[in-house]
């Protein structure tokens, strides 16, 4: 059955709350809450024609979040045949990273002290995405004409990110000039792209189980958008 967010979910990722382990039984609450959500977008995906692994992220403080929990999150990625697929083709010495679930394109679901964010990243890792995004969009004007009406159809709300940089473009109102500029600017193996929509915690509270369909409905709405990036060696 569908959870509600509650209050005490968003209070666990407060400043002075990141770093207590007395918080991390809750954390742990809210981990299973956004994977439970990570795995129902996964089976309504599959009939969809998108096969997907689906992963949760640290609820603890620990070396690889610097000791921190600033936001918790579940995320959907390459199913194990496709990041097996991608290992081989590229061997010992970049299997590795191309295997790793989280160093892929994702659809992720994140939730810290203010917001609830559903979103589509690549991880600057997973340059072999990233490259081919980039040179479909800047060398094929009928592939940029497609993600551009892509980001279009997306609910209200969503927007292009390059990395941690300020500038917001929203998908609703996005020309294709606008994605040509940020290709060029976009680093792939150095830097994030993120398309994300994001739920303010009033919000989210107010809705009740409402808020986990906005989250899958976000999430599926992406699929498109994930299936035009994802770099296949076949």
């Amino acid at each position: 059955m569908p959870e509600a967010f509650l209050e005490r979910d968003f209070k666990a990722y407060e400043r002075h709350r990141q770093d207590d382990p007395e918080y991390n039984a809750l954390r742990l609450g809210v981990r299973r809450k956004l994977k439970s959500i990570a795995d129902r977008v996964k089976k309504e995906a599959k009939p969809l024609g998108t096969d997907l692994g689906a992963q949760a992220g640290l609820h603890h403080p620990y070396t690889f979040n610097s000791y921190r929990v600033k936001e918790q999150r579940a995320y959907l990625c390459r199913g194990a045949k496709e990041r097996k697929k991608l290992a081989t083709f590229f061997g010992e010495a970049l299997g590795k990273d191309a295997e790793t679930h989280y160093i892929q394109t994702v659809l992720e679901v994140c939730l810290d002290d203010e917001i609830v964010e559903a979103a589509l990243r690549i991880h600057p890792k997973a340059w072999w995405d990233g490259e081919n995004l980039k040179k479909k969009l800047l060398n094929d004007s009928a592939a940029l004409d497609e993600f551009c009406q892509m980001l279009k159809a997306l609910p209200g709300g969503f927007n292009l990110k390059l990395h941690d940089w300020r500038a917001d473009h929203w998908c609703a109102s996005i020309k294709q000039a606008d994605i040509k500029e940020l290709m060029n600017y976009y680093t792939p193996g150095d830097q994030w792209l993120h398309v994300q929509r994001q739920l303010p915690k009033e919000d989210a509270l107010e809705m009740g189980e409402e808020a986990e369909a906005w989250v899958r409905s976000s999430l599926l709405a992406l699929l498109p958008v994930y299936r035009f990036i994802l770099w296949d060696p076949s």
